[in-house]
Formats: C-alpha cells, structure tokens, sequence
C-alpha cells in the first residue's frame, strides 16, 4: 500500500513539474525581452469564489490558483492558471493580463480530450486579446464556436470569465 502511494505522489510531483514547465516556457515565448518572473499561490477567498461561480456558472476546480507575477520594464504583468471541464477531462489553461486588467496573451497548456484541441489554436485563442473584465465572455455573441469542441469552447469561455474576475483580487495581494 506504502508503494502505491509514493508511486501516486511522484506521478502527481511529476505532472505538477510539467505543467509548470510548461507554463514558464510559454510566458517566456509570449514576451520579446527579458522578464523577471516570480511564480505564487493565490487561495480563492470562499465570498469570492462564490460570488464568482454564481456571475459565470462555473466552478473553479480548486481553492486556489497558481499565477506568476510577471515584471516587464516598470509595469507588472500577471498570468494566471486555472483547469475547467471539457466534455470530460480538465483543460489547464493559461491566460496574461497586463497592467490594465486586459488579456493580452491566453494558452492552453494542457488539453486532454481526445476531440476539440482546436480550442488550442492561436487564431482561435486571439479573439480574448484586449478583453478585460467587463467584458462579455458569453460564447455565440463575440466568441466563435469551433465544430466538434462546443463543451470546450464553452467551458473555456467561462474560464477566462473566472480568472478575469478574480484578477483584481490577485492584483490586491
């Protein structure tokens, strides 16, 4: 039994490390010049978090995200990372704001479902750029569908509206 447990923690300290990996590579590639990243947990107030549900009628998949403060020149950017539900299986998602609360950069890191990777697609993901909280994150109204991946361009879209919101409460820490 003690084996099967540290067999599980090092699948789950190995997909964390991934993820992550992944995550800083990606950011790294958004910015042009040399960035000064710091990487943070941010636990999700429970008045927030359902205030937030309730707004976009979507949960958030944990307590808490991870975001990276990301420092270019003297302004202070922010990537947070979150997991919404496909049809079946958690997507990792990444999304950049800047100083001014607008989503300047969204990627998806990490795409389980065996159909509607489309959604990963930088054409696709480049409708979210310039959008910031007040935004209207409603898929069929400004977002384009993708045929095959419906649930995901969905999920995806309230996605964004969570992390849009919670923003400046990320912002304020």
């Amino acid at each position: 039994m003690k084996k099967i447990i540290y067999i599980l923690l090092f699948i789950s300290f190995s997909f964390n490390s991934e993820i992550k990996n992944k995550t800083i590579e990606v950011i790294n590639e958004f910015y042009d010049s040399k960035v000064e990243i710091t990487e943070h947990t941010f636990k999700i107030p429970s008045k927030v978090k359902k205030s937030i549900q309730a707004k976009v009628k979507q949960k958030f998949f944990r307590d808490k995200i991870f975001y990276w403060k990301i420092k270019v020149d003297d302004k202070m950017h922010y990537a947070l990372m979150d997991n919404t539900i496909g049809k079946s299986m958690p997507i990792t998602f990444l999304i950049i704001f800047n100083e001014n609360k607008e989503v300047i950069h969204s990627s998806i890191i990490k795409y389980r479902e065996a159909y509607g990777g489309e959604i990963s697609g930088s054409s696709w993901l480049a409708q979210f750029i310039g959008m910031k909280q007040d935004s209207l994150f409603f898929y069929g109204n400004q977002i384009s569908g993708i045929s095959g991946a419906t649930l995901s361009v969905k999920s995806f879209t309230k996605g964004i509206s969570k992390l849009s919101l919670l923003l400046p409460y990320v912002m304020s820490k």
